[in-house]
């Protein structure tokens, strides 16, 4: 053999052995070290968790009772925007709109879903929702296409404003008006149906 390539051998061989050495000979973790490291690797993730939930636990979030104000109000949005609709025939320009096919029952449907457990004494809720049902066929843009339900639409209309006005807790007797309802619900009450008036006066002068 090659005296070099001999030589080359021998020095791998010895570097090898040594490595092998060292290796062999290193002290071996104990079992509390690495439950020590082991607990430490965890402890950033369990801070972190223990300060996400004190954050939160000191943000404000709002009470059952204003949660119910607010479904109350979006709904009673959606059943005036949809009285609206019906009052003028279903018709935009002439046209037949598909207001009540989706846009509006949708939401209708699912704000009364949740009041019905938010607000259960209140059995309005399951009555838009039954009317839903039973009135789809009526208010769908075939149906007012064909003219066949358009003298029904003026009831629709009323019907909503009644619903609308239970919703919002305005039907009621004058002595309880008088004895439970508040400033801000009063101003509320006066701003709706300002609202009201202001929207037929602007659309009378545009059917002129």
């Amino acid at each position: 053999m090659d005296p070099m390539k001999a030589r080359l051998i021998e020095e791998g061989s010895r570097v090898v052995g040594s490595v092998l050495r060292l290796v062999v000979s290193r002290p071996r973790k104990s079992s509390t070290e690495s439950e020590e490291e082991t607990v430490e690797s965890s402890t950033p993730a369990v801070t972190s968790r223990q300060t996400l939930t004190a954050q939160l636990s000191t943000i404000a979030l709002p009470t059952s009772a204003e949660t119910t104000i607010e479904l109350k109000r979006r709904l009673g949005r959606e059943l005036y925007k949809a009285e609206l609709d019906l009052a003028a025939g279903l018709l935009i320009a002439g046209k037949p709109c598909d207001c009540l096919s989706n846009k509006h029952t949708l939401m209708l449907e699912a704000a009364s879903e949740e009041l019905i457990s938010q607000d259960p004494s209140n059995a309005v809720y399951q009555e838009i929702i039954v009317w839903i049902r039973n009135n789809g066929t009526k208010v769908s843009v075939e149906a007012v296409q064909s003219g066949r339900y358009a003298g029904e639409y003026p009831r629709m209309a009323n019907e909503f404003k009644t619903f609308r006005k239970r919703v919002m807790g305005s039907v009621a007797t004058s002595e309880e008006t008088t004895a439970n309802i508040t400033l801000e619900q009063a101003k509320k009450l006066a701003s709706e149906e300002a609202a009201k008036e202001v929207e037929k006066v602007w659309h009378s002068q545009e059917d002129k």
